[in-house]
């Protein structure tokens, strides 16, 4: 099955534009059909939605066009792909780790303000934050 830009786009979730985009940047290169007219397959399809799935873990597009260029080289590409994946990991564990220190801080204030709602008081939260930091060794 083929499908023409506007109907890949949107199954997939994207512009027409961000479609061209990524085609300018190498990362999916659809088929050439009568008259240079782009259709896409259904592994293009596949392809695309694999870019997008490794974009939603937050790889730049940087390592995106480095992976795909090693996928094209086939076996001889698989060291570096491992090596593209690793390194993402490492950043993804990195941010997983800074987003759980934030998620903690957000319940903190939460339930600061709503431990102030329920005692009808009005408190400095900055106050807080600084004796928490100080509590905790941190300055």
């Amino acid at each position: 099955m083929t499908y023409r830009i506007g109907e890949i786009a949107k199954m997939i979730g994207v512009s027409e534009h961000t479609l061209r985009y990524y085609e300018k940047e190498g990362l999916v290169v659809p088929e050439r059909g009568a008259n240079n007219n782009r259709y896409y397959t259904e592994e293009n399809k596949l392809w695309a939605e694999f870019i997008l799935h490794m974009k939603e873990t937050g790889m730049s597009l940087e390592d995106l066009k480095r992976y795909t260029k090693s996928w094209d080289l086939g076996d001889e590409g698989i060291n570096d792909m491992l090596e593209i994946l690793i390194d993402h990991r490492t950043k993804v564990m990195e941010k997983l780790e800074t987003y759980k220190k934030n998620l903690e801080l957000l319940n903190t204030k939460i339930d600061f303000y709503q431990s102030n709602l329920e005692k009808n008081k009005a408190a400095d939260l900055f106050e807080t934050f600084v004796q928490r930091k100080k509590d905790e060794g941190d300055i």
